[in-house]
């Protein structure tokens, strides 16, 4: 059964899962990711006003109408100083599994054009492909469970781009807090 929450019971999650768990308890974490869905609502806010953010990532798909929702999001960020490591586009095209054929079903390019035009880095194209539905649906990531897989490649790219982008995020704080002290 879905909970249905309205804004201020949704914040209080939140912040209680952020601030209330253990998440390095073990000392083993480096870096908590958090899939948060498109839109400027309460909980994007909350997490962009209230927690120490390396960056956001924005993800798109290729379409005007899927980039038009997420350049909503990457704006609420910019206007609240999260810096944006940069932009994904999903569902970037689709590899037949029978004949090998490319089809760019949502269009192409559209998430990597707008990245460009506003000067901010373009971290790669995931495919479309029922292979990393299958393997999430297993529990298990494709980019482990097949990393050879054209999916799999293309997802272990973007990691490798949002590594290079977070290093430099990270390098920027350093050298801020030197300075200002």
């Amino acid at each position: 059964m879905p909970i249905v929450w309205r804004g201020p019971m949704v914040v209080q999650a939140l912040n209680q899962m952020l601030f209330d768990v253990a998440w390095n308890f073990d000392g083993d974490l480096d870096v908590l990711v958090i899939d948060m869905p498109p839109g400027t609502g309460d909980v994007q806010l909350t997490m962009a006003q209230q927690v120490p953010i390396t960056g956001a990532v924005i993800v798109s798909t290729p379409q005007d109408v899927g980039l038009q929702i997420s350049m909503k999001t990457l704006r609420m960020f910019q206007q609240t100083k999260v810096p944006i490591l940069g932009i994904v586009e999903n569902m970037s095209y689709y590899v037949c599994p029978h004949c090998g054929e490319r089809d760019d079903l949502f269009g192409h390019g559209g998430a990597k054009e707008a990245a460009s035009s506003m000067k901010i880095p373009f971290l790669g194209e995931i495919p479309l492909d029922t292979a990393i539905r299958r393997f999430a649906d297993q529990g298990t990531p494709i980019a482990i469970a097949d990393p050879e897989s054209s999916s799999g490649v293309a997802l272990h790219a973007v990691m490798g781009s949002l590594a290079r982008e977070v290093s430099k995020q990270a390098f920027k704080n350093i050298a801020l807090t030197i300075v200002e002290e």
